[in-house]
């Protein structure tokens, strides 16, 4: 049998007792916390709404294989639009947010930190912070942090959104079994809900998955999942496969309590959702607006956006009054 870690709560000093307001432009800031590796601390950053409940909701956010800072340079300390756009968003709904950064702090001595956030396919350090053991242990250590400091809500109230490689390592952190045995977990996942943004779902993530043999893994979410994809991007085909997987073995359909929900969009590549701004979309594309090959990335980055947002508010929440 396997039990999932889950880090004990430890009690905080803050009392959140007003209701959620608009988040400002000055309820960010950038820190660092404790890894899961003795010594190692993590960067991050820490979006707040101005009028936390009590207990708050939360989300975890995991960066692509890029990092997650403008420019790949951390000294810059202005995060991806795509982050900040999401932690602004977030935080003005309610939402405790953390963003972790799993490169930086991990920079082996004597190396460039700006290089080390290059670890995509080709690069250098590709894949050197491990997005299946490593980032999904971030994401454990990011969540006891927010229990430790904000007493978010542990009861579905911590939700996880990834891009790229830090949607690979949530897909993990929600599976219902372990990565190299189809036996389910006996205690309950420590994650409401999550959204991923175009992952890899190739061999490497494990769950038994044979891409050169009929042989179709065992992952499936043990709490509801969102999955978004572009047609276009060379990692759909396999994703495409765990969806089908999932669905027609493990009975993950949309609607059920454990349900997978897979969006992809025609003719969009990887990274769609990557915009000119922290601006976060208030409604869909129109009939017209989809219509326009020019705007395919925008609808589907609105689309995306539109719907991941109301997955979050109906299933991430502050507890019952």
């Amino acid at each position: 049998m396997h039990t999932r870690i889950v880090l004990p709560v430890v009690a905080a000093t803050l009392a959140w007792i007003a209701a959620p307001a608009r988040a400002q432009a000055d309820t960010y800031t950038n820190i660092s916390f404790d890894s899961l590796t003795p010594g190692l601390q993590l960067d991050g950053r820490l979006y707040l709404p101005d009028s936390p409940v009590e207990n708050p909701p939360a989300i975890i956010m995991a960066h692509g294989c890029s990092g997650m800072w403008s420019y790949n340079d951390p000294s810059t300390e202005v995060a991806q639009l795509h982050i900040e756009k999401w932690g602004i968003e977030l935080a003005a709904q309610g939402y405790v947010v953390l963003a972790v950064d799993s490169f930086t702090t991990r920079t082996p001595t004597g190396e460039d930190e700006v290089e080390f956030q290059n670890q995509c396919s080709g690069d250098d350090w590709e894949g050197e912070v491990d997005p299946y053991t490593k980032r999904v242990d971030d994401l454990a250590a990011a969540r006891a942090f927010l229990i430790d400091e904000y007493e978010v809500n542990t009861a579905g109230g911590i939700g996880l959104l990834g891009w790229s490689q830090g949607a690979q390592a949530v897909l993990v952190a929600m599976a219902a079994t372990p990565r190299t045995s189809n036996v389910a977990y006996t205690t309950e996942l420590p994650w409401a809900a999550a959204t991923a943004f175009y992952p890899g779902c190739g061999s490497l993530l494990g769950y038994g998955l044979k891409i050169t043999q009929p042989i179709d893994g065992y992952w499936r979410p043990a709490n509801p999942v969102r999955l978004h994809m572009g047609e276009a991007d060379s990692l759909h085909g396999h994703c495409k496969r765990r969806v089908d997987n999932a669905w027609d073995v493990y009975d993950a359909d949309p609607g059920t309590a454990d349900e997978l929900v897979w969006r992809p969009y025609p003719f969009v590549g990887h990274s769609f959702d990557r915009g000119d701004d922290t601006t976060f979309p208030t409604s869909k594309c129109s009939p017209e607006e989809a219509a326009d090959t020019t705007r395919r990335a925008e609808c589907a980055m609105r689309d995306a956006d539109v719907d991941s947002l109301a997955f979050f508010l109906a299933r991430v929440q502050a507890p019952a009054t």
